[in-house]
């Protein structure tokens, strides 16, 4: 087995990506605790959190919307290449090991994905986010509840949308299927750009009593 990004062996082939390569990953300057938008202040939380806070209470993404990653989730959303979400998923948990020494985040009741339509899960087979979530419930060993969350409607796809349109279209798009009270709870998702789709179904999460909110994903898009 081979590094998928270098191409030179690997010593633990599960691994998938070499220890070389997650070192190169770019790495973020300065961002807020709880957006991952960089900010300049002393704070942990930067300005827009302060003024419109959003309903998650942590985000943890491993680097942002740039190659090799940006390649390597094209490949698994597009190009049905699902034998790279293992090493994804292990890039995600490492990234959430670093921020728990310098944070002290707690791990998580529950863990659960973004959920796709089932039309599109159909037209695609599958839903990345579920693929990245199910070993990283496992690794926490935290119970996965990969169907906690309906979208209730098919949409256009977020990418092809304006920022207001973006914000229409997910508004009322998401339900929490049961009570999670008192529970916090892992929200998986590949890749977080507006954040206006975690945020609605956050929203429905804190609804059906969610204590805590952490959100991770592979990939935040730095606006």
């Amino acid at each position: 087995m081979r590094c998928i990004l270098c191409n030179m062996p690997l010593f633990l082939s599960h691994h998938g990506i070499c220890s070389q390569c997650v070192k190169n990953l770019p790495k973020f300057n300065r961002v807020c605790y709880q957006c991952g938008l960089p900010h300049s202040l002393t704070t942990k939380i930067c300005y827009r959190c302060r003024d419109r806070k959003p309903y998650w209470d942590e985000l943890i993404a491993v680097t942002e919307y740039v190659n090799p990653l940006k390649k390597l989730i094209h490949h698994v959303k597009f190009y049905n290449k699902i034998e790279l979400t293992l090493a994804l998923a292990r890039l995600m948990i490492l990234a959430w090991y670093q921020k728990r020494q310098m944070m002290g985040l707690e791990k998580p009741d529950l863990i659960t994905c973004v959920p796709l339509h089932h039309i599109r899960y159909w037209s695609r087979g599958y839903n990345q986010a579920e693929l990245l979530a199910k070993p990283i419930a496992k690794w926490l060993n935290r119970d996965f509840y990969p169907y906690l969350l309906h979208r209730k409607q098919y949409t256009p796809d977020q990418k092809n949308l304006s920022l207001k349109e973006r914000m229409q279209n997910v508004e009322t798009l998401f339900t929490c299927r049961q009570n999670i009270a008192h529970k916090s709870v892992m929200l998986i998702d590949d890749i977080v750009t507006t954040g206006n789709t975690i945020n609605a179904i956050c929203q429905q999460l804190k609804i059906c009593g969610a204590s805590n909110i952490q959100v991770m994903c592979l990939c935040r898009t730095l606006l």
